[in-house]
């Protein structure tokens, strides 16, 4: 599934699940954005481990990603929100003891760490880029980490952002480090994209600002880990 919210219930909703079912539903959204998953209603043979019916999430594309958790019962779990781009669901019915099901709501979600890597990576300013101008009322904080000895590149394939003198209603800023302590590389609005940018230390925070009117298209950038001394140091 890659549509930007959705709804995932168990198979018969919202009658009885059959028994010795085993279902599996992919998520995937816009790189650069998280998946929140919230349960409407839960309603599973109770188990105190959830060994016999359940749904479990994982934190990745497929079951081999880490677990976010195994649900049974009828409480409905706070809201899970993935650390990537993908999220993978399991559904298992036994042969005894069929309830309702559940229903879940999935959203993207905007923001998160992401790690910065030799091969490129593409980040973009919100889920529907490329479709829809982006919202207004949009906050969003992304940090791009490389692993240690390296630092981070971005370069910008798309910026088109409300214009304004003090880039005071619409922006994009950016932080050579982990948060907005850090001390701030620039805040950028209009169109034309950034020259490229490299972070000092191992990381940047990318910030992005929308009020409620004049939306426009968005950011795309792509990002990828440089040796510091690749950035720093010339040849002799």
């Amino acid at each position: 599934m890659t549509s930007i919210t959705g709804t995932i219930t168990s198979p018969n909703w919202p009658d009885k699940y059959p028994s010795k079912k085993e279902c599996t539903w992919a998520i995937t959204t816009t790189p650069g954005h998280r998946i929140k998953l919230t349960f409407r209603e839960l309603d599973i043979e109770l188990h105190q481990e959830c060994t016999y019916d359940h749904i479990e999430v994982y934190n990745g594309r497929d079951a081999k990603a880490s677990v976010l958790g195994r649900f049974c019962g009828t409480k409905e779990p706070d809201p899970i929100i993935s650390t990537s781009n993908r999220m993978f669901l399991k559904f298992f019915s036994d042969n005894s003891i069929q309830k309702k099901g559940f229903e879940a709501a999935y959203t993207s979600e905007c923001g998160g760490q992401v790690r910065a890597e030799v091969k490129t990576k593409d980040l973009y300013s919100h889920a529907q880029f490329g479709d829809n101008n982006y919202p207004g009322g949009s906050d969003c904080e992304w940090v791009i980490v490389a692993e240690e000895g390296y630092g981070v590149e971005l370069i910008f394939q798309t910026f088109e952002i409300e214009e304004e003198a003090d880039c005071g209603y619409d922006y994009m800023e950016l932080f050579d480090g982990y948060d907005g302590t850090a001390p701030r590389l620039g805040r950028y609005c209009g169109s034309g994209p950034p020259e490229e940018v490299y972070s000092a230390g191992d990381s940047v925070m990318v910030r992005f600002h929308s009020d409620d009117t004049i939306n426009k298209k968005g950011f795309h950038l792509r990002y990828t880990s440089t040796k510091f001394q690749d950035t720093l140091h010339t040849r002799k």
